[in-house]
């Protein structure tokens, strides 16, 4: 009869199975880490993307401002340079005074706001991007300021504008106001009754004249309050911008 000898396995110690268990561990949690180390210089690569597209929004909305600024003043500068001659006129040359002043309600400046770069942080949920609060906090801000004051007033100053058309159309004559129209404000200034081709088309409604030059006032003063915010506006893009290029080290 045969004798079969049984071999053993000896048995894996505990200490085996702790560094078995520390290194698979280790493995997972390497992984974990380096995936969240991707993650995160993937989110900063974004965030900081977001930011040069901020201050290309930002320099477009200054230019913008400026604009404003540039064209809302210049309103202001003629009415106060012919209001004088627009409240009664008493000849030729100051009734085309009121023909130049007339022209004034075309002039407008439209402010186009370049919000794309917000816009897709809101949309997205990625102002969770931004790290730096103060950033954060003063782009609301400012966004807030644009929305909901600085669009309603150029509403508002936009249907002003709009009345004042309507105002003059029943005040005086069409054609010697196209003429003028497609003149720049210096080539009006050098145009008088007496070289104008059609002098005896000067004639204004006298009965109706009070009230353009009420509604003139009203837009004189609104082109003023558009000059005010439209400084204010371009300030606190400019701080943005400034305070955008010293957290990222944007240039």
């Amino acid at each position: 009869m045969e004798v079969h000898a049984h071999s053993h396995t000896p048995r894996k110690k505990l200490a085996h199975y702790f560094w078995e268990f520390l290194m698979l561990f280790l493995a997972v949690f390497c992984g974990f880490m380096a995936e969240n180390q991707r993650e995160h210089y993937i989110e900063h690569q974004r965030e900081k993307q977001f930011m040069r597209t901020l201050l290309l929004d930002l320099k477009n909305d200054t230019g913008n401002f400026a604009r404003s600024i540039r064209i809302f003043q210049f309103n202001v500068e003629r009415f106060d340079s012919l209001k004088s001659m627009i409240k009664h006129p008493r000849n030729d040359d100051e009734r085309l005074a009121v023909y130049k002043m007339a022209t004034v309600a075309q002039s407008f400046s439209s402010f186009n706001y370049s919000d794309r770069t917000i816009e897709q942080l809101r949309n997205a949920g990625n102002f969770r991007l931004i790290r730096s609060t103060l950033v954060s906090d003063t782009l609301i801000e400012y966004d807030r300021y644009i929305r909901h004051t600085y669009l309603t007033m150029e509403k508002i100053l936009s249907e002003q504008s709009l009345g004042l058309m309507a105002l003059q159309n029943q005040l005086i004559d069409f054609d010697t106001y196209s003429y003028l129209q497609r003149m720049d404000w210096a080539a009006q200034q050098q145009l008088t009754a007496a070289t104008l081709p059609q002098p005896a088309a000067l004639s204004v409604d006298e009965q109706k004249l009070p009230s353009f030059y009420n509604t003139l006032g009203m837009y004189r003063t609104w082109c003023q309050r558009m000059v005010t915010h439209s400084k204010i506006a371009k300030n606190e893009a400019t701080r943005l911008m400034a305070l955008v290029k010293r957290e990222y080290g944007l240039k």
